[in-house]
This record gives C-alpha cells, sequence and structure tokens, in this order.
C-alpha cells in the first residue's frame, strides 16, 4: 500500500470529510492529506511536503485559482494539479463544461466531482501518484513590504533607497512595486515617468504572466525595475487585495529581491502582502503622537499572528534636536530595540524633492547610507535561502542590534512605558 502526500487547498470544510470519507474506502492507497485554506500555508505547505498531488477547490474565483496554479508549478513541479468542484454550486450561467476548460487553460489537469466517491478518487491517484521529472527552481526572490500605520515617516523614502541600493548591486535582479495604490510617491522620487502602472496589469490580468509583469515595469538608472502606483486614487478603485497578491506571486519568480512600499492604513491591501511577505519593515520617527499610534500598529500585528520574527523596525529622521525622545526611550516605549537607526538628514529630504535617490550619491562613511544599506544587507541574506526556508520565514538573518545601551540601561529596554511617562522623561533628559 503506497501513502502519497495530498494538499488540499479550499474555502469549503465539508471537502475536508468527504474526501477522508472517500480515502478510507481504498484498498490499494492510504493518502495523507493535508489542508489549506490560506493562499500563503497552501504554498508554504507545499514546499514542505513536496506532495504527489494538489487539489485545488474550483470556484468562481478563477484569479485566485491561477495564482495557485502557478504557485504549485513553481514551487513543486512534479506534483499532479487535480480540481475538486460541485456542478451544482457553479455560479451565474457558469455550465460544467466552460468552468472545466477555463480551468484546464490554467494549468488544472484533472478534475474530481463533488461528492466526492471513493472510486473516482482511486482513479485520479492511481494516475497521478507516479513522480513525473521535471526540474525544480532552485530558489524564489525575497518580498520585504514598508510599512506603517502613520502617514509621513519617511517610509516611501526608505524603500526606495533599499531598493536602490540592491538594485545598484545586482541589476535588473530587483524590483520594487509601489502598493500605495491611493498616493504612490515612488516613481516621482526616482524621477521617472512611467509609460505603464499596474492598472495596465490589471487591464491586461487574463493573460498576466512573468515576462508581461517585467515589461509593464519602468527602469531605473540603477538598474531598478518598478511596477508604478495608479495616476489617481479613482484608477486603483478595481484593484484588490487578491489582484496585488498575484502581482507579488508573479514578482518574486522574476525578482531576486521585491521591495514593496504600501499605503500607510491597515486595510486588506496591507494584510494580503503581509500574507505573503518574508519581511516586514516598520517605519517610525521618534515623536510621541507617533510612536502611540506604532504601538498600537504592534498590537495589530500580533492579533492578525504576524511573527514578531518577520518584523524589523526603522526608526527614521532621529534627531534629538528638537526634544524628542533618545533612542534608548523609544526602545522602551515600544517594547522593543530598533533593528535600524537613520539619522536625520537634511540632503535626504533635499533628494527625496529632486528625484535622486540620496543613497546614489552619498560617501560611505555617511550615517543615513550606512543604515540604508545595513537593511539592504540583512535583505540581501535572506536571498541565499531555498524556497522552504523563505516560506517559512526561516530566511531572515538574526535581528541586529541597532541601539548600544548602557549596562544598567539594558535590563530596562523592553519595559513597556506610557506615553505621559514617555513625555516625562523627554523633557527630564532634555532640561
Amino acid at each position: 500500500m503506497t501513502s502519497p502526500q495530498i494538499l488540499v487547498h479550499h474555502s469549503d470544510l465539508e471537502i475536508d470529510q468527504e474526501l477522508k470519507q472517500a480515502a478510507s474506502g481504498l484498498t490499494r492507497i492510504r493518502p495523507i492529506f493535508h489542508f489549506s485554506s490560506e493562499l500563503r500555508t497552501t504554498i508554504s505547505a507545499a514546499n514542505d511536503f513536496q506532495p504527489a498531488v494538489v487539489m485545488l477547490e474550483i470556484g468562481d474565483d478563477f484569479e485566485t485559482l491561477r495564482s495557485l496554479v502557478e504557485e504549485t508549478i513553481a514551487a513543486v513541479p512534479e506534483a499532479a494539479i487535480v480540481g475538486v468542484y460541485d456542478a451544482n454550486r457553479l455560479a451565474g450561467a457558469q455550465t460544467e463544461s466552460t468552468t472545466l476548460m477555463r480551468a484546464l487553460r490554467l494549468g488544472v489537469e484533472d478534475f474530481v466531482r463533488r461528492p466526492v466517491a471513493s472510486s473516482d478518487l482511486t482513479q485520479v491517484l492511481e494516475r497521478w501518484i507516479a513522480p513525473r521529472r521535471k526540474q525544480r527552481p532552485t530558489r524564489i526572490g525575497q518580498l520585504v513590504a514598508f510599512i506603517s500605520n502613520k502617514g509621513g515617516v519617511g517610509k516611501s523614502t526608505a524603500a526606495i533607497n533599499v531598493a536602490v541600493e540592491l538594485a545598484t548591486r545586482e541589476s535588473g535582479r530587483v524590483c520594487l512595486i509601489d502598493a500605495s495604490l491611493q498616493m504612490g510617491v515612488c516613481a516621482t522620487q526616482l524621477d521617472l515617468k512611467p509609460e505603464a502602472t499596474i492598472v495596465d496589469a490589471w487591464q491586461q490580468r487574463e493573460r498576466l504572466d512573468e515576462r508581461l509583469l517585467s515589461e509593464l515595469m519602468t527602469v531605473h538608472d540603477s538598474g531598478l525595475h518598478l511596477l508604478a502606483a495608479p495616476a489617481n486614487a479613482i484608477d486603483a478603485a478595481d484593484i484588490d487585495d487578491a489582484f496585488l497578491s498575484r502581482i507579488l506571486l508573479l514578482a518574486r519568480r522574476s525578482f531576486d529581491h521585491v521591495i514593496i512600499d504600501t499605503f500607510p492604513l491597515f486595510d486588506r491591501t496591507v494584510m494580503a502582502i503581509l500574507d505573503l511577505c518574508d519581511q516586514a519593515v516598520v517605519v517610525v520617527e521618534n515623536v510621541v503622537p507617533t510612536l502611540q499610534t506604532v504601538r498600537g500598529f504592534f498590537d495589530l500585528l500580533d492579533e492578525v499572528d504576524f511573527p514578531e520574527e518577520r518584523q524589523r523596525v526603522l526608526l527614521n529622521r532621529y534627531s534629538t534636536r528638537a526634544g524628542g525622545p533618545s533612542a534608548q526611550e523609544v526602545a522602551r516605549y515600544l517594547g522593543r530595540s530598533p533593528d535600524y537607526v537613520v539619522p536625520y538628514d537634511r540632503k535626504v529630504v533635499l533628494a527625496a524633492n529632486t528625484g535622486k535617490p540620496f543613497i546614489m550619491n552619498q560617501m560611505r562613511w555617511n550615517k543615513s547610507s550606512q543604515a540604508i544599506r545595513a537593511v539592504a544587507d540583512d535583505v540581501a541574506a535572506g536571498v541565499q535561502a531555498s524556497p522552504v526556508e523563505v516560506a517559512e520565514g526561516k530566511a531572515l538573518p538574526p535581528k541586529r542590534l541597532a541601539i548600544e545601551t548602557e549596562p544598567e540601561q539594558s535590563s530596562q529596554v523592553g519595559r513597556a512605558v506610557s506615553a505621559g511617562e514617555l513625555s516625562a522623561e523627554v523633557v527630564k533628559h532634555h532640561e
């Protein structure tokens, strides 16, 4: 008796029981099922278990089905892709034959009709459990998002300069996706006038693949590829989180590093990005109201189960001249030490206004440049890992302690303090 690994992606939990019941009647095959309902966990499971068969529920969401098929082929190309569908639940005028033909065009190779019968399951598994010979991809790119729930903290500037720094090291292997759909500024800060934006990708979504996505990007002098945000928020109205997920999945198969700039609002789009990204850089400033907001943001990340080991904290535009909290005070208030500190530098602001990333013109000893290069170093380190390590988040380097504290202070770093205490400490510190 053989025991093939079977990965099942579904939204209808009844499929679990149907497959288990059907499998109980099998005599020559004893399948080991792994069930998933989230895109990221399905991809991770495909890498982890290397299933012989991947079963995908077929409904009316063919965009998600396309992404699942493409990611399955990329993660475990020897697996058979089997569609599971209920002919009585097809939406609207969608007939069974047109549904199957459409799924076949996307790469589904076989089908099981619901309710699942033991005989049908046996036939499908016997056709596909023998491994097929295909070459497995050696690696997939890193997805790194720059996020914040507070605007005006320099998040886009940081994302752009990290992306440019990476591109100067590996020209043509880095892309920047401006997912700030309502008010993207990446093209402006790079002094680019894109002929195409993410809206063009949406309009051509039926034939969108890695090659077309690359063609829709604008290339910067550094070698960075930019997928620009829409020209205005109205143009972005139809773009949803599922499509953005597909963009990210395509991009990471074409580029070693995919840097994502986001809108400063925790919405479905940002949630979709967090579901897929290997690392999120949370950008903050040492301004008390901003720190209050960001501390609540960390709580929100915990609530949505985005693990701390995939988070990095970038303390941006750092300065205590105007009475701002020290780095140690920030660490105490947030309950964690910033991983990177980018000091305030008027040249950074000037560069953003002129469309010339400051990282391209600064000397090696410039502290702002050094901090950006530290972020780029950590991102670059992650891409050397295997696809399984990337999917599990193991590709990330150990957290970099950017704040040096005195021995008597170090025990206090991590003790959260209230905003009132923080303000009092700031006043006391500068008296």
